[in-house]
Formats: C-alpha cells, sequence, structure tokens
C-alpha cells in the first residue's frame, strides 16, 4: 500500500511568521493536532503539533499572540515523504525519528497531503482481505511502530529558552 491510499489531502498550513494563538484556532477549526510551516511556494519548513503549542508558551512564560510558529520548531529537522513512498518506508522512517506525522510532498517538494500515526491505523486490519479490492496494512508492521513511537523515551530537558 501507498502513502497516496491514506494520506489526508486537505491540509490546513501556515506561515512561519504566524502567532501560536493563530495556529491554535487553524487546529481547532480543521480538527488536527498539528499544522505544517510552509514558505510562499508550499514547501514544508517545520510542523508545529498542539504539544509545542503548550510547551512554548510554559517554557517561554509568554502569550501565544506573542509567539510565532518559528519560534518553536526552527530547531528540529523535518521528515517528509513521498506520495508514492510504501507504508512500510513511512512507518520505518516515523519509527526511526520518533514521529506520529509526516508532511507528504510532490515532485516539487510542495506539500500536498498529511500521513499520520492515525491514519495508518485507520487502515491496519486483518492480514487477509475480505473481499476483492480490500486494502489493509500490516498489523504486526502498525503495532510495532505504535510500540516504539508510543514509548516512553528518555527524559528530555527543558531549553533554557527556546
Amino acid at each position: 500500500m501507498k502513502v497516496n491510499e491514506v494520506m489526508v489531502t486537505e491540509v490546513a498550513s501556515c506561515s512561519p511568521q504566524m502567532s501560536l494563538q493563530d495556529v491554535a484556532m487553524m487546529m481547532w477549526n480543521n480538527d488536527c493536532g498539528a499544522i505544517p510551516l510552509v514558505d510562499d511556494m508550499e514547501h514544508p519548513l517545520g510542523i508545529i503539533t498542539d504539544r509545542d503549542i503548550a510547551m512554548g508558551a510554559a517554557l517561554q512564560h509568554r502569550p501565544l499572540w506573542d509567539i510565532r510558529a518559528e519560534d518553536i520548531c526552527s530547531h528540529r529537522e523535518l521528515y517528509c515523504c513521498s506520495p508514492d513512498d510504501s507504508i512500510k518506508k513511512v512507518l520505518q522512517l516515523m519509527e526511526k525519528h520518533e514521529v506520529r506525522r509526516l508532511p507528504v510532498v510532490n515532485q516539487y517538494n510542495q506539500l500536498c497531503g498529511m500521513v499520520s500515526m492515525g491514519d495508518i491505523v485507520s487502515f491496519t486490519g486483518t492480514e487477509t482481505p475480505k473481499k476483492a479490492g480490500d486494502k489493509k496494512i500490516s498489523s504486526t508492521e502498525t503495532m510495532d511502530f505504535l510500540r516504539h513511537v508510543s514509548a516512553h523515551h528518555p527524559s528530555h530537558k527543558a531549553p533554557a529558552a527556546l
């Protein structure tokens, strides 16, 4: 199975200069927990999660409207995948880098979708399709990924300032 069969194609995105308050409202209005940051050409620059917003506000002791999205996620490497990548490859990438979501980019490196742990889980099922045309992802691969990504990881010390 390929990423293009499970990814979400209607993706809200924001500029790096957008305030965390506005990003949080985008998450609320779009019922999502992550928003990719893109440049003027729709190239992904980063991704900001609901947890990033909470931790950014807590660590910076500033209101959300006073913190920019780029202030929170500019220090992290961004991992992306292609619509033609296999789910197995994406699971390996997510597991290796301990991420739960990946922006999907086209041949021009422009954002064309998102794939999340939830998207993959929703297509995980029995190893044998019930009828012709049913596509499922291996439950063994998905469970191995979930165990790794959802496990408690070594404590991360809070940076002095973001």
